[in-house]
């Protein structure tokens, strides 16, 4: 990105200024204030259908009446729902999740931070379903409506913050424009939460199986199902090369898979396989308690495999060491990727492309990541998130001159089943620069204690994010 066309840009959005007006937009009461932009020119890049583990939802509320906002204000029906007020920065964010929600909420608690930004939220769903409990629904001590909040409940102050439910197809950083199904907007600042999608195309076969993971709440709930119906026979989980999200995960699940089969005396008629294409369980610190759980309840692990192929007429996965495995169920965690609209804009490959003391893209210097899908040494996980997202708040409040020096570290916890009842746990630190803190890792054996604790610190991240 030259330096001419970056100021021509600029000084492009300070001058669009204009008169303060009316919107309301899907259940977010009251008025948010934004004038139109001069509409540019854009070759609209193709939007590219792909798989996502998580029901697209789209609502919008009918226009407001002419008394209360003029006919020739933009909304979202609008081919551009720009929100930019004169003398403040227009933030737009996409993505609701744990990470773009952190930074919407720490940002406004900053002094100073109102009077300087009107902020834009693009999220596809309306509500959040917490992702460490896709497990939960797995082994069936959670229940959906327990940990579930709605992401309009982002928006804490509709005259700063307004909540758009739509889905991005396309960002064209070199313009400042981000593509959704229901219009355009422009921005100042963007700031990609977006989280990850699942590779399945890379696995041969794959999208002609049943293939139920707990990367979706759906289909956590469908695998946890099955398992009570298999009354004899093989399940197989396939674990990616890290990094991906949630590294425990696919660990927790088997073991809460041999739970269940314990429990319903089915031992002896039940097979499971646990296929990983790492060394040893993710995470490093959690080995020894992962495979001292897998040889005591029985599980085949086979490491140093990844699933490369499927064969849905003979039910069998292949590796890329040639071992076959016939299953009755199958749960297969594909490799994880950024988003194909992060992706095609040139901001990742695999992962989006970052500078990990200020969360900025390598690329633009007004494009900021956070959260799952970014190339970084921190966890994939809900809990990092939210501190990746107080550390970007705090880099965005110094850009706008507010006073404000980035002190919050990247910062993890995360509890793991090893039974329904059991969970150990591993607290990680890491400094500016993405080296691990002194002192850390820490890991605990499992306890029926650490249960507790996950299900109080996830119930409380629901209640300060979303209400």
């Amino acid at each position: 990105m030259s330096t001419e066309k970056g100021q021509g840009r600029r000084d492009f959005l300070k001058t669009a200024g204009g008169v303060v007006a009316g919107l309301v937009i899907g259940a977010v009461v009251g008025a948010s204030a934004f004038p139109r932009t001069v509409t540019e020119t854009v070759t609209e890049t193709q939007a590219v259908t792909e798989t996502v583990t998580v029901r697209e939802t789209v609502t919008q509320t009918a226009a407001p009446p002419a008394q209360v906002a003029p006919p020739e204000v933009p909304s979202v029906r609008d081919s551009d729902f720009t929100w930019k007020e004169a003398g403040k920065t227009n933030i737009v964010v996409v993505g609701a999740g744990p990470a773009g929600a952190t930074f919407v909420k720490s940002l406004l608690e900053i002094p100073g931070a109102r009077d300087k930004v009107t902020i834009t939220v693009i999220e596809r769903n309306e509500v959040w379903v917490s992702g460490p409990s896709h497990v939960d629904f797995v082994g069936g001590m959670r229940r959906l409506e327990e940990v579930m909040g709605r992401t309009k409940g982002v928006v804490k102050d509709p005259q700063v913050v307004r909540l758009v439910q739509a889905n991005v197809v396309s960002i064209d950083p070199a313009n400042r424009a981000v593509y959704t199904n229901v219009g355009k907007t422009s921005y100042d600042i963007l700031v990609l939460a977006p989280g990850i999608v699942l590779g399945d195309w890379e696995i041969e076969g794959l999208s002609a199986v049943r293939n139920h993971h707990a990367w979706d709440p759906g289909h956590a709930l469908a695998l946890g199902a099955a398992v009570r119906r298999l009354e004899s026979g093989n399940i197989v989980f396939g674990v990616p090369p890290m990094p991906y999200k949630c590294p425990p995960a696919p660990y927790e699940v088997t073991l809460l898979t041999a739970d269940i089969v314990r429990e319903l005396g089915r031992g002896d008629k039940v097979k499971i396989t646990l296929i990983d294409a790492n060394a040893n369980p993710q995470p490093g610190p959690k080995a020894r308690i992962f495979k001292e759980w897998l040889d005591k309840v029985g599980v085949e692990y086979v490491p140093n495999n990844k699933v490369v192929r499927v064969d849905p007429e003979k039910k069998e996965v292949e590796t890329d060491k040639g071992e076959r495995f016939r299953f009755d169920i199958l749960s297969v965690l594909p490799r994880n990727f950024a988003p194909g609209f992060v992706r095609e804009a040139g901001l990742a490959g695999q992962f989006t492309e970052v500078d990990l003391a200020t969360f900025r893209t390598k690329a633009f210097d007004d494009v900021y990541a956070v959260g799952d899908h970014i190339r970084a040494p921190y966890t994939k996980s809900a809990y990092a998130a939210t501190t990746q997202g107080r550390r970007l708040a705090e880099v965005i409040a110094e850009r706008l001159g507010l006073g404000v020096k980035p002190e919050t570290k990247v910062y993890n916890i995360c509890w793991s089943y090893v039974n329904r009842n059991e969970l150990s746990v591993i607290e990680v630190q890491w400094e500016p620069d993405g080296k691990t803190s002194e002192g850390y890792p820490k890991v605990g054996e499992p306890t029926a204690e650490n249960k507790r604790r996950r299900h109080g610190w996830e119930e409380g991240l629901i209640k300060s994010l979303y209400g």
